[in-house]
């Protein structure tokens, strides 16, 4: 039957046409993108649930960075304890010899001298050891270093974050009076340049090193979890950039193979649709 004023047929090669553009049109744009969701319009869902997991990654990841510079803050602050650690051995080394009768009062001269300028030296690690601009164990008397490290993704704040008071080093050079944890630690240089109180500076730098030790247990002991955290943290990074990828990314081959089949059925529609337009015109042939 013959119509000339509608033309189905060229209507209906045009809708399908259209359609396939469009498909041909959406596997261009995955392919040139490599996400499979460009709008909200291809997945709302997706899109709603890789939105928040993308949130939830920028927190690991930065929460990450975080961790990093914990660990580097507490390994700056350790090491400078170890050196401390090693500069009252020493003073305990001076402590004992003069407490000794062969040791003569000139002797005990050099080692007043060397144990002021060990402990200048104790003075100056605890005043510049720093990370970022942030005094690390320079403490006076009671004071402590108050740090809080931000170790949470963002989405709970339960368990968020881990705080250290690190109570520090603090001494007086020019008199060897001073604390380590808090904990008053003198080694006056007067006493350790006298064979009668020498022995109680050497009980005195004992106490010391005990403070000391209990300083580095609790930096020990954050870093330690600290790398633990950042191992959990780099995990649930790798195991949510993994789900993005399973909901946001294109299927190369997949969506190849899907153009290759909207380019063949476009050509097919262009085809067809020409053929619809031709088709009336054999209508003419009834009026000749």
């Amino acid at each position: 039957m013959f119509k000339l004023n509608t033309n189905m047929n060229a209507l209906t090669a045009a809708n399908r046409l259209r359609q396939t553009g469009a498909d041909a049109a959406k596997r261009l744009e995955r392919l040139s993108t490599g996400l499979r969701i460009n709008s909200a319009g291809d997945d709302p869902a997706g899109l709603g649930a890789s939105e928040t997991m993308r949130s939830q990654l920028a927190g690991q990841t930065v929460a990450a960075e975080n961790v990093g510079r914990a660990i580097s803050l507490l390994q700056t602050a350790d090491s400078s304890l170890e050196q401390i650690g090693n500069l009252l051995v020493r003073l305990k080394e001076l402590a004992i010899q003069s407490s000794d009768s062969t040791i003569s009062d000139d002797n005990r001269l050099g080692i007043s001298d060397e144990a002021a300028g060990l402990i200048a030296e104790i003075d100056r690690i605890a005043d510049t050891t720093t990370f970022n601009g942030i005094s690390l164990i320079a403490s006076a008397g009671t004071g402590a270093t108050n740090l809080t490290f931000y170790i949470g993704d963002g989405t709970s704040s339960s368990g968020a974050t881990a705080a250290l008071a690190l109570k520090g080093v603090q001494y007086t050079a020019a008199t060897g009076l001073g604390t380590i944890n808090a904990t008053a630690v003198n080694i006056g240089l007067a006493s350790i340049g006298a064979a009668s109180s020498a022995p109680e500076v050497a009980l005195a730098i004992d106490t010391g090193v005990t403070e000391l030790t209990k300083l580095r247990n609790s930096v020990g002991a954050l870093q330690n979890r600290m790398e633990r955290t950042l191992d959990s943290l780099l995990a649930g990074a790798e195991n949510t950039a993994s789900a993005i990828s399973t909901i946001r990314d294109a299927d190369f081959a997949q969506e190849a193979t899907a153009l290759t089949r909207a380019q063949l059925l476009v050509q097919a529609g262009v085809s067809m649709l020409s053929q619809a337009n031709v088709l009336p015109q054999t209508a003419l042939l009834l009026l000749i």
